[in-house]
């Protein structure tokens, strides 16, 4: 092989065929490195626009969970005609038009995408609960789906703060001690408890013969 690549550069015609063959090996490893080096920095760039994205949408998620932890705990207050009304706005869940969806990993964004959409039925619903169910003075009703609902929103919210904290590292909110899963855990149990009963109640009430005489018996809610 040495001999050979002597032979070639003994003429004019090897000594070319070497520089143009040199010339054309520098070009490609060039070109290699500055695609190597855009792939790099284009990496780089991303991983950074996905942590930043992952940043911004976990203080919305936290901000969101404080807020559906306050409705949860939200009982109302009375006004001076006697008319129940809540201490606290409803949350609201917003994401910035600037946010860096596509650099997220996909599960994660249609976890994100997700509960936006069950934010915007538990409002729709909670709207035709209070106007068209619930009963004034009190609204009972308004209350308790308020209740249970906010509870499986700031579960679900909770869920995709650990799923970000996990996959970019992100820092989460500090609540010194207060674990707001803790009021949600506790308002979907009394949901399942009360369930039970009204259950159980109707059972009951289906093994008894019907007598058209007597008047219904009708659940003791509450």
């Amino acid at each position: 092989m040495i001999e050979w690549f002597r032979h070639l550069a003994a003429d004019e015609v090897g000594r070319n065929l070497i520089t143009i063959a040199g010339t054309l090996t520098a070009v490609a490893f060039g070109t290699f490195l500055g695609a190597f080096k855009d792939v790099f920095i284009e990496s780089g760039k991303r991983k950074r626009l996905a942590w930043l994205t992952a940043v911004r949408l976990t203080v919305i998620l936290d901000k969101y969970v404080d807020n559906c932890s306050e409705n949860v705990r939200d009982t109302g207050q009375y006004d001076h005609k006697g008319e129940r009304h809540t201490r606290v706005p409803q949350p609201q869940l917003e994401y910035p038009a600037d946010l860096g969806w596509t650099s997220l990993h996909r599960q994660l964004m249609y976890a994100a995408f997700r509960l936006k959409v069950e934010h915007d039925s538990v409002e729709s619903g909670l709207e035709f609960t209070g106007s068209d169910i619930a009963s004034p003075p009190d609204y009972e009703e308004y209350y308790a789906e308020k209740g249970v609902w906010f509870s499986h929103q700031g579960m679900a919210a909770l869920e995709l703060i650990r799923s970000l904290k996990d996959h970019y590292g992100v820092p989460t909110a500090d609540r010194r001690g207060f674990d707001p899963r803790d009021t949600f855990d506790r308002k979907l149990e009394e949901r399942r408890k009360l369930d039970e009963k009204r259950t159980a109640y109707m059972e009951r009430m289906a093994k008894i013969p019907f007598d058209p005489t007597k008047p219904p018996v009708l659940f003791p809610i509450g």
